[in-house]
């Protein structure tokens, strides 16, 4: 386990959408990124909206929740590269990938 302050969260989780390619950028500006401190399903994020392609008055979000990612890291290096898994995950619902279609 490797316990992090929320605001080292919050700007690992800024780094990992900033590490998005360019041209996925744009269709990420309506989401809403959210940190919660757990979940209490275990989920290391969720994906909440109907997909890039949907026209809805919801707009979608993304959720990471950080003591997921903390129990599973031994270091900063693992809970970074976690976190960008999961922020790459979960876009991938946005682009309404199926899971084994999913980078990770």
């Amino acid at each position: 386990m490797f316990p992090v302050s929320m605001e080292s969260f919050e700007a690992a989780v800024a780094q990992a959408i900033e590490a998005i390619p360019a041209e996925f950028q744009p269709y990420l500006e309506d989401i809403h990124f959210l940190v919660a401190e757990d979940s209490d399903l275990r989920l290391f994020g969720l994906y909440e909206g109907a997909g890039v392609l949907a026209e809805t008055a919801v707009p979608p979000r993304i959720t990471l929740f950080k003591d997921t990612h903390e129990h599973l890291a031994n270091s900063w290096q693992e809970l970074v590269a976690q976190i960008r898994l999961t922020m790459e995950h979960e876009v991938g619902h946005h682009f309404q990938m199926e899971e084994d279609e999913m980078p990770h």
